[in-house]
């Protein structure tokens, strides 16, 4: 989840590390939803709760600025913080990476990723696709990249999750579209478990294969989910509207 920590100290230092801009990414066409839900994902409850008040969700103190261009939000997850750059708060390009002690560990440039191939005419201004969240683990950088208005305002070729070796600094794998743009996702021993949903759009929870970065679980939400987490061993998913809990089996 995202926490509220000052990030001035966090940027110190993180003109000198290196950065490696990836090479442009293939843009799979199909949605995660494509074919049969298993039963690796499945609802144990669901609610209505009011929209707004995210739990466990706080304002970020923005970071300092990476190469000139100013900090958009800090990421936090396990050993790991991230933060994310770019020209404004709709156009993040570099996402950089501390330790706990707040010393940059290295930075990706994802300016490759920022525009989808189709875009439909006069709608170029909300497809621009920046990183929206990150995880390291077992030597792997998964990161979510979206553009947050309709998917058809990019011919549907939104909202993936790339996996980058850390070893190679090349990605392996891209999963299939529109299967990210929640705010956040979650990492565990087999599968990554993302959501998407958007106006007018279907919504769902994901589980996706860590080794492959195919679906092999879906399900679908009541509203658009905004935040997944873990609770007493169970995922919870705060949609626009819902609290929903979940079981994944097999983790």
């Amino acid at each position: 989840m995202r926490t509220a920590i000052a990030l001035g100290a966090l940027a110190l230092g993180s003109s000198s590390i290196t950065v490696t801009t990836l090479a442009r990414p293939s843009f799979p066409s199909g949605s995660g939803s494509t074919g049969h839900a298993s039963n690796t994902l499945v609802i144990v409850s669901s609610r209505y709760q009011a929209p707004g008040n995210l739990e466990n969700d706080t304002i970020v103190a923005p970071p300092s600025s990476f190469r000139g261009l100013a900090g958009q939000q800090l990421i936090s997850t396990g050993n790991r913080s991230f933060g994310i750059f770019g020209r404004d708060g709709s156009r993040g390009r570099y996402l950089v990476a501390y330790d706990k002690g707040g010393h940059p560990l290295y930075a990706f440039d994802f300016k490759n990723y920022a525009w989808p191939p189709r875009i439909r005419p006069g709608e170029r201004a909300f497809v621009y696709e920046q990183p929206q969240w990150a995880a390291e683990a077992g030597g792997v950088l998964y990161v979510e990249t979206t553009h947050l208005t309709y998917a058809r305002s990019s011919y549907g070729q939104n909202a993936y999750i790339t996996a980058i070796d850390l070893n190679t600094e090349r990605a392996v794998w891209r999963s299939s579209p529109l299967v990210a743009n929640a705010r956040n996702f979650l990492v565990t021993p087999r599968y990554l478990i993302s959501g998407y949903g958007f106006t007018n759009e279907p919504d769902y929870l994901f589980a996706l294969d860590r080794r492959t970065g195919k679906s092999v679980g879906f399900l679908n939400l009541p509203s658009a989910p905004e935040t997944i987490a873990w609770q007493s061993g169970q995922i919870r998913v705060r949609t626009y509207d819902h609290v929903v809990i979940v079981r994944l089996k097999g983790a």
